[in-house]
């Protein structure tokens, strides 16, 4: 029955999608405009050009080879082990020199945050979360990944805490947005060099505490982090990508906003290839395919399927499970927790 409504619930569930993009749109008039010189904005945009980065995309990104030092730790209690809040000096420093400065003002950006549910014992296989745009709150965080189930099958969790999130945010109007910004893409790309560099620190960071073998989900955002990473390291077993992000050129790219100033198509063409360059789809992963999971609804307008079908495409060899519905009403959730729990069997996990 459900094979027959296919299509109408994957209308349905974009049309929830749709009323969630309505929002920008509404709020827009209300937003304050960008003071920013059209000379100044382009040179910081060229920068990735003319480095030779939005052709060769895994050159821009360097990732740290030690543990990051001196971490702090704050631990209470969860079920019969701990969780523990783990924050350390990111080490992170922006590429572009034209927006270093800037990059580096905000400083409850610097310090990158992690939390982690543990037994209490070395060698752990651990599951790392990483969460979607404008979300990384703890407690919304164990219960969207059931931190609780994957512990008590005898797993340890960790979640990362994405830059400009939570406790990472800057205080003030648009912080809840500072991540992904269509009409600065250089502070975009940046993000995404930051959140590379804070993952492979984490990743050392819970080797150094010694836990286990290590494998990564990522939701939405977190799946584009997810895929991106598979691409640039082989630190991690596995990655698993639910309803993930792959291009972000639908629904928020640059021709979605207006900038303070005109701009020539040779101008646009620049912003968006700086815009998405660091997607997945212009690079390869360096885990095994077999090891790649993607769980996507049909009808997804936040992420759009048509990119993750894409993926699928140029990925061959992954394992690709469609949903029916959208980003955020699916009609099937069932196929999303058999493929994923199944998929962490196959991964010798449970």
């Amino acid at each position: 029955m459900l094979n027959k409504l296919s299509k109408p619930l994957d209308f349905a569930g974009g049309c929830v999608d749709g009323v969630f993009l309505m929002l920008p749109k509404i709020l827009k008039p209300f937003a304050k405009s960008k003071v920013v010189d059209k000379d100044s904005y382009m040179a910081q945009v060229e920068f990735y050009l003319d480095q030779g980065y939005a052709d060769d995309p895994a050159s821009f990104f360097d990732l740290p080879e030690a543990p990051p030092e001196y971490p702090s730790v704050n631990r209470d209690p969860f079920l019969d082990g701990q969780r523990e809040h783990i924050t350390w000096e990111s080490g992170f420093e922006a590429k572009n020199p034209l927006l270093r400065e800037e990059y580096a003002s905000y400083l409850e950006n610097r310090t990158a945050h992690m939390l982690r549910w543990t037994h209490g014992e070395p060698g752990r296989k651990t599951v790392v979360c990483l969460h979607g745009f404008m979300l990384g709150e703890p407690d919304q965080a164990e219960r969207m990944f059931k931190v609780k189930k994957l512990y008590n099958m005898g797993l340890d969790v960790a979640l990362l805490i994405a830059p400009f999130h939570w406790e990472r945010a800057p205080s003030g109007p648009g912080a809840a947005n500072i991540a992904l910004q269509p009409d600065n893409v250089p502070m975009t790309a940046e993000f995404m060099g930051q959140i590379m560099f804070d993952l492979a620190s984490a990743l050392l960071l819970l080797k150094k505490m010694d836990a286990g073998e290590l494998g990564l989900i990522g939701a939405s955002m977190g799946g584009y982090t997810a895929s991106l990473f598979s691409c640039l390291s082989d630190m991690h077993s596995f990655a698993a990508m639910m309803v993930p992000a792959v291009n972000f050129s639908k629904p928020i790219g640059p021709d979605t906003v207006s900038m303070p100033f005109a701009m020539d198509k040779s101008m646009k063409e620049k912003v968006n290839k700086v815009w998405e360059f660091h997607s997945p789809l212009h690079l390869t992963p360096k885990i095994p395919r077999d090891r790649i999971l993607v769980i996507a609804s049909k009808g997804d307008r936040i992420c759009p399927f048509e990119y993750v079908e894409a993926l699928c495409r140029k990925w061959q060899g992954i394992r690709c499970t469609f949903m029916t519905g959208g980003h955020w009403m699916v009609f099937n959730g069932k196929l999303r927790g058999q493929a994923w729990y199944g998929f962490l069997h196959d991964m010798e996990f449970i």
